[in-house]
């Protein structure tokens, strides 16, 4: 028996997507990859001016600890920015509907509408100014 995670190797990237930073994760969020996630989503959070996305499209588990870090990095964000996710699979929908996380941080299923979402606050910001 293998003792490999059944969702493949964990990995963060992060990218800029029309002002946006967008973080995609593949794999298992869970305790073992959570100082990952946290290394990479930290920072991203703290300069992300024009919005953060989670592409949780490729996650294959979310554990509690991995929602508690999400939190986090909405909290860490600048003022007047957003965070959305991504998610289109049950075991990290599920999760994210259970804890509440949702009505926080808003759900798309597609990259692109979790994009204009955040950027529609960053640019609702600039016409403030």
């Amino acid at each position: 028996m293998s003792e490999e995670p059944t969702g493949g190797p964990f990995e963060i990237v992060s990218a800029e997507h029309d002002s946006a930073t967008v973080l995609t994760v593949r794999g298992e969020l869970d305790l073992d990859t959570i100082p990952e996630l946290s290394a990479t989503a930290f920072p991203a959070a703290d300069s992300a001016a024009g919005g953060l996305v989670v592409d949780l499209t490729d996650v294959s588990f979310l554990s509690s600890s991995a929602i508690t870090v999400l939190v986090r990095v909405c909290d860490r964000l600048p003022e007047a920015s957003r965070m959305a996710l991504v998610a289109v699979s049950g075991v990290v929908v599920r999760p994210v509907q259970l804890s509440g996380i949702d009505r926080v941080m808003a759900t798309f299923t597609t990259v692109p509408d979790a994009v204009a979402h955040v950027r529609s606050s960053a640019s609702d910001a600039e016409v403030g100014r």
